[in-house]
């Protein structure tokens, strides 16, 4: 089962990349015609998901990205960080994020399998971010195990900022016709409906007891019931 679910999201993905990957990374974009100047522009974003959790990252840090797509977080992490381990369960994405992105010779680009963090070492990760990528797994427990397998990559001491979803509203199929009459005809986005853009909700108290099967603590929460809900995962010292 697992297999499929990893087989399929890699398709899904695969396809949004060749379809128009700078809109399925960033919604905010026109479809098939991106400003590629504001989607490189995440800074903001990044600063601002530390500062509401109360990290942040060190010159000498290497840190996991769950869900790099075409590096658009990375870059930022890239800046701030010694190395980056860029995570992507689809290959396509991760060919246009290493053509996009030459010049980060500090970034990993690691094709992952979608539902766990193989591939990254025990104890080898000082800080992990994980940016609009948990909220469209399709299943809540695939983020749920990710949440048990940073305890075993983190570092003692060290950290995760994740945002995940806590709203199920979000996750339901709306049916617009006008939207999928565009996509059928190339001028709209594809995918809409799939299990994999829709995405699922967890909850908090899952995620609490995840966290601690995997041997870290849910330390800090900011946006409780809402698409972006951001948490704030630690490993104890000497853990």
């Amino acid at each position: 089962m697992a297999a499929v679910r990893e087989q399929e999201m890699r398709r899904f993905w695969n396809a949004r990349a060749r379809e128009d990957a700078f809109y399925f990374v960033d919604t905010r974009q026109r479809y098939r015609d991106p400003d590629r100047t504001r989607f490189w522009e995440a800074d903001e974003l990044v600063e601002f998901i530390l500062a509401e959790l109360g990290v942040a990252l060190r010159p000498d840090d290497t840190v996991l990205e769950i869900g790099c797509g075409i590096g658009r977080i990375t870059r930022c992490l890239a800046a701030r960080a010694q190395d980056v381990v860029a995570l992507d369960v689809s290959d396509e994405m991760l060919r246009r994020a290493r053509e996009l992105n030459p010049e980060l010779s500090n970034v990993q680009w690691v094709q992952g399998d979608g539902v766990t963090l193989t591939g990254v070492e025990r104890d080898s990760i000082d800080a992990c971010v994980s940016v609009v990528v948990l909220q469209h797994v399709p299943d809540p427990e695939i983020t749920l195990a990710y949440v048990r397998e940073l305890g075993r990559v983190l570092r003692s001491g060290s950290w995760a900022a994740l945002q995940l979803s806590n709203d199920p509203a979000v996750h339901r199929p709306r049916d617009r016709l006008p939207h999928r009459a565009k996509a059928l005809v190339g001028l709209g986005p594809k995918g809409q409906r799939h299990p994999a853009w829709l995405g699922s909700h967890v909850e908090l108290a899952a995620v609490a007891t995840a966290a601690s099967d995997g041997g870290t603590t849910l330390e800090r929460v900011w946006g409780e019931g809402t698409q972006y809900c951001l948490v704030l995962l630690r490993k104890p010292a000497g853990g």
